[in-house]
């Protein structure tokens, strides 16, 4: 059921929040915008298109920044529209073709490159330069994900890296070696993680107490593939190859590929071979039904995972030692992190486009972007708010890290990374749900991985022939 929720934020409002918002020094009002902010002045409502399944500290953030940004422009009152993940899609372009669009949503379930697709967004350059917005506090990489054709046409808040977890305590004790932070290493290949989990790994035979020595998994529609030199949507090389994921369009697809089975068999091996050192699904599912993401349960050497997962620690607080490191260098000589980004658009057609970009800008560059780095513990977007972040990161318990140090394995993933898929491809629910249905039976061993594959391969080009 999708969930509205109507709020007139006025400045009557103000006072009833005013205890909670104490704390929080309010930005000062743009005297450039075409929008009231005089107590005479006439109200603007905007909407606003969340999600509803996203969380409780991406919703306090939501509350919170609505009811700061009212005593900003106490004559812009925002509606939210919530639903969920899978549905975001949908929403907003019915909202569209119905002549309604939000003037704000996010880059969930692959908001972005649909919207984009479909020419459902506005590009932000002339608002930007007329509002004297300074883009130099945000990650470059973070914009760059979302330029397309020299246009600018949304604003990160948050630009997380993939990245590789590990218990230090159990590495310890099995005298494997640690990830290191430094992401031009290339002595941290997969072979010499792989090595490090076979050290790690133990009583493998009973899932009961086993202590497994890595998850490594596939990436989101096999993109790990990048660290074996190919990707899945082009036959010559990496993703800077991919037209896809410039246009958004998957008109190709290469998962019956030798690099792909080189690739999946490498995971495969990891979990079913003769020294196995992964989890089997179903041993990942009794973890997952105990403690969530099964790093958590402190019987997993590495895991990797993208850098929100630092959350997990936070809320679990493990009483063993933890760090973060760099993506591993494949056989290819690369180590390619996918980056993921969660960015916030403008609705093409939006009736009050001014107020909608005002209300951007200070979820982006104002007190809204300081809000998000203290409240939702994901990382940054905005670069004067790094310190918000590592402060957080340093009071979480056990964490091994110097401050310096987890500077290095987070900042320095950035020069090594590229967009996901689900970040860059139009219509990803439906090429992620495809992918995870037809990958099941391989990594169920009910399949060979070059009959998965081929199937795999088969499904999508039924996908691509229905959408041409």
């Amino acid at each position: 059921m999708v969930l509205t929720r109507r709020r007139f934020l006025k400045s009557s409002a103000v006072a009833a929040t005013s205890l909670a918002l104490a704390a929080c020094v309010p930005a000062e009002p743009s005297v450039d915008m075409p929008v009231g902010t005089g107590s005479d002045a006439e109200m603007t409502e905007i909407t606003y298109l969340i999600r509803s399944d996203i969380g409780v500290k991406i919703q306090e953030w939501t509350d919170e920044a609505i009811a700061d940004f009212a005593t900003v422009e106490p004559n812009i009152a925002i509606e939210t529209i919530g639903v969920p993940w899978g549905d975001y899609n949908a929403k907003l372009l019915a909202q569209y073709a119905a002549g309604d669009p939000p003037e704000i949503s996010a880059n969930y379930a692959a908001g972005f490159p649909t919207f984009y697709a479909n020419d459902a967004i506005v590009a932000l350059d002339e608002l930007v330069s007329e509002n004297n917005v300074d883009l130099s506090v945000i990650e470059q990489a973070a914009l760059d994900a979302v330029t397309r054709n020299g246009k600018l046409w949304a604003l990160p808040l948050a630009h997380l890296p993939t990245i590789v977890y590990y218990n230090l305590d159990a590495l310890e004790e099995a005298g494997a070696t640690v990830p290191p932070i430094d992401w031009a290493d290339t002595s941290w290949t997969t072979d010499a993680m792989l090595a490090s989990a076979n050290a790690a790994a133990k009583d493998m035979d009973d899932p009961t107490k086993a202590q497994y020595g890595m998850i490594f998994g596939n990436g989101q529609l096999g993109v790990f593939e990048w660290l074996w030199g190919a990707d899945p949507f082009n036959d010559v090389g990496g993703p800077e190859h991919t037209e896809a994921y410039k246009t958004g369009i998957v008109t190709e697809s290469f998962y019956d590929s030798e690099t792909m089975n080189t690739f999946i068999g490498w995971v495969y091996d990891a979990i079913y071979g003769g020294s196995p050192v992964s989890p089997r699904p179903s041993d990942t599912d009794a973890i997952q039904q105990l403690v969530g993401w099964p790093m958590m349960s402190g019987r997993i050497g590495m895991a990797i995972n993208g850098a929100w997962s630092v959350t997990n620690f936070a809320a679990v607080e493990p009483s063993w030692r933890w760090g973060v490191g760099a993506f591993p260098y494949g056989p290819a000589g690369v180590n390619t992190s996918p980056l993921f980004n969660d960015s916030w658009m403008l609705g093409k057609g939006a009736k009050e486009q001014d107020a909608g970009f005002r209300f951007l800008q200070y979820l982006a560059v104002e007190k809204g972007a300081e809000l998000y780095a203290q409240i939702t513990g994901f990382f940054p977007a905005h670069k004067e708010n790094y310190p918000i972040y590592f402060d957080s990161l340093m009071n979480i318990p056990n964490f091994a890290l110097s401050r310096e140090d987890a500077e290095t394995a987070l900042l320095d993933a950035f020069n090594y990374g590229y967009v996901t898929p689900g970040k860059t491809l139009d219509s990803y629910p439906e090429w992620n749900r495809t992918f995870n249905q037809t990958m099941g039976p391989i990594w169920n061993a009910e399949v060979s991985v070059a009959d998965g594959l081929a199937q795999v391969q088969a499904q999508f080009e039924s996908v691509i022939e229905s959408k041409s």
